[in-house]
């Protein structure tokens, strides 16, 4: 039997506006959801084949996840949130995660169910050190590919800033400039790679909606180029990424390519649960991309494990992150948004 070991990491240290107002919303509702970990985990059944052991939340600081203590809110701050990205706090995260896994999970199977996406790189992390590199491949399903450093983002919203006139953002936020390239939810997989904690080879970035066009190549404008080649130099490098809309537009023969690629005996799969974004789920903390179907994602999960149980490749591990417990299972019309329930058949059908 296959014993999964059940964590969660509750990190939410987004600095937007909006997830500032949602954690207020948190702390004096006595309806909201408790955090994604307890949702989802308390809702897990043991199969013949796979035995799931819940030991518990990683600890994290009160201001830092989704529904804060009352008497540590004067923390919870633009400001705040920014020194603590600024200063590489979620790569402490990221640490305390592969500790948690060494020193908690392994030899056993972990699973972990959260919010910010960068704790998934100490998991990783903890697994590349067990098995050796050479010997891991990672599956992600994402609608954005996380290995963007925030220098690189942050010059496309300048340039929307100046040639949008719709655009979401302010010139005037003194946060879209001079930031550091930290270790963060939307860079941690170029840390990864480039610390040699995985291969680019072994890596496989499926569903993304964030690549850039070809038109991209000859822009006129130097910064849109720049990420343009930065995004490039990846697959340059050996990594896979398969866009959404190549995806869609051949759906078996894509993964089909994707699947024979993967040679390692071992396997990780991330699910940034915003890959189903405005599409099957309203639950992710990111909807900023029209995402998958439901059926789409079951479709790719059943693939994946196919292939995996046909090579003989082994599962070691897998994670469901950036859930916003605010949005997730909430009432949408008639019905109840599905993040939780789809979060639940992924694992399901992952360790089947």
């Amino acid at each position: 039997m296959k014993n999964v070991k059940v964590f969660g990491l509750s990190l939410d240290p987004d600095e937007r506006e909006e997830s500032i107002f949602s954690k207020f919303s948190n702390i004096n509702s006595e309806t909201s959801n408790d955090d994604p970990y307890d949702t989802v985990s308390t809702k897990l059944k043991d199969s013949q084949e796979i035995k799931f052991n819940k030991i518990g939340k990683i600890p994290v600081e009160s201001w830092l996840i989704p529904k804060p203590k009352k008497e540590d809110m004067f923390m919870v701050s633009v400001d705040n949130l920014v020194a603590f990205i600024d200063s590489d706090g979620c790569r402490e995260y990221a640490v305390k995660v592969k500790e948690f896994v060494k020193n908690n999970v392994l030899p056993d199977t972990p699973l972990m169910i959260g919010v910010d996406h960068s704790g998934t790189g100490g998991c990783i992390e903890a697994l590349s050190e067990k098995y050796g590199k050479n010997n891991l491949s990672v599956v992600m399903l994402d609608s954005h590919f996380d290995g963007i450093l925030p220098t690189q983002r942050l010059k496309l919203i300048q340039h929307d800033i100046e040639f949008n006139p719709n655009t979401k953002f302010s010139k005037d936020d003194p946060y879209l400039y001079n930031r550091i390239d930290s270790y963060n939810a939307d860079s941690f997989l170029y840390f990864l790679l480039n610390e040699k904690i995985i291969l680019p080879k072994n890596l496989f970035v499926l569903g993304v909606s964030d690549y850039p066009p070809n038109s991209a190549k000859d822009a006129r404008d130097p910064r849109i180029r720049e990420y343009y080649e930065f995004y490039k130099k990846f697959e340059e490098d050996g990594v896979t990424i398969l866009p959404k809309n190549r995806l869609k537009a051949n759906f078996e023969m894509s993964l089909k390519k994707v699947f024979e690629k993967i040679k390692t005996p071992y396997l990780y799969i991330s699910v940034d649960i915003d890959i189903g974004s405005r599409q099957a789920l309203n639950g992710a903390r990111f909807l900023d991309y029209l995402g998958l179907e439901e059926s789409e994602i079951y479709k790719i999960i059943d693939g994946i494990v196919k292939y995996a149980n046909e090579k003989k490749i082994e599962i070691v591990g897998a994670d469901v992150m950036e859930i916003d417990q605010s949005k997730a299972g909430q009432k949408l019309g008639k019905t109840n948004d599905k993040t939780y329930d789809i979060s639940l058949e992924v694992i399901k059908r992952i360790f089947r």
